[in-house]
């Protein structure tokens, strides 16, 4: 299987379209083969975007937020998100879908809409497993799948990881019921007291980045028995408050460009 490493500009100043164009250019020379652009902080116009990534043969994965107070507002959320971001001509969208404080019931309105634009625009949505968002958990993760078997994951394990205090060794089951639905991961390492760790390389945090590894081999390897002959996945370390920072000057502990090109590179090494 090839693995597709897309780069999210989450951590990069992305205020114009020269920004923008020297962000492809670096991505494509840091080895990456796309982008991850997330549309309600993407600014750049669809022509613009569509030009840079075609001169250096790159794909676009891109992401979508449902916002408002109830489900219908983020049903029309939706609706219009998705709309604008099949423009780009995406390999997948990426989805942050409902909220955890809806009702399982309204959360599945919601669920069973983003499988209606699929098969309308022929496009892959992926729904992000995140805190906020009614995927918040294993344990509700699991009941909509249940619902719902031909829902399509994004693997974000890391807020998990603090959801349930946990390194999710005492959750295998749960997950080996979650995870044949994951088409796409976030490949961001989290710890038991929060979703990112300071430096992915720093031996003090090998232990859990050994056991995220694990457990995304664990989706690659359910993906090529379902004859998948590519997996896209996004290192995705972020910017304070996600990156730890120095209390008097704020800087960020950790070059976090730098810590996604680890990403990509150590999964490029372990991931088989």
């Amino acid at each position: 299987m090839k693995l597709n490493f897309h780069k999210s500009f989450w951590e990069a100043p992305c205020n114009n379209e020269q920004d923008f164009n020297e962000l492809v250019k670096r991505s494509f020379g840091d080895g990456y083969q796309g982008t991850e652009l997330f549309l309600p902080f993407f600014d750049i116009d669809t022509d613009t975007t569509l030009k840079a990534h075609a001169e250096l043969g790159l794909n676009i994965i891109t992401g979508i937020a449902t916002q408002g107070d109830n489900v219908q507002a983020h049903l029309k959320s939706m609706n219009a998100q998705i709309e604008r971001a099949v423009e780009f001509s995406p390999v997948l969208i990426n989805s942050h879908t409902g909220r955890d404080i809806f009702s399982l019931e309204d959360n599945l309105r919601l669920f069973e809409n983003a499988l209606t634009l699929e098969q309308k625009y022929n496009v892959t949505i992926t729904h992000e497993t995140h805190r906020f968002r009614p995927t918040f958990s294993t344990f509700d993760t699991e009941k909509i799948i249940k619902v719902l078997p031909e829902l399509k994951l994004n693997l974000d394990i890391s807020h998990w990881m603090v959801v349930h205090e946990s390194d999710l060794s005492d959750q295998l089951t749960r997950l080996d019921t979650i995870f044949p639905h994951v088409h796409h991961i976030h490949g961001r390492v989290g710890f038991e007291e929060g979703p990112q760790v300071t430096n992915p390389q720093d031996e003090l945090w090998a232990g859990h980045l050994k056991n995220h590894v694990n457990l995304w081999q664990k989706v690659i390897n359910l993906a090529k028995n379902r004859g998948q002959k590519t997996f896209t996945i996004t290192p995705e370390f972020g910017p304070f408050p996600y990156a730890h920072v120095q209390p008097s000057t704020h800087q960020p502990l950790t070059d976090i460009w730098a810590a996604n090109n680890f990403m990509q590179q150590h999964l490029k090494e372990k991931l088989i």
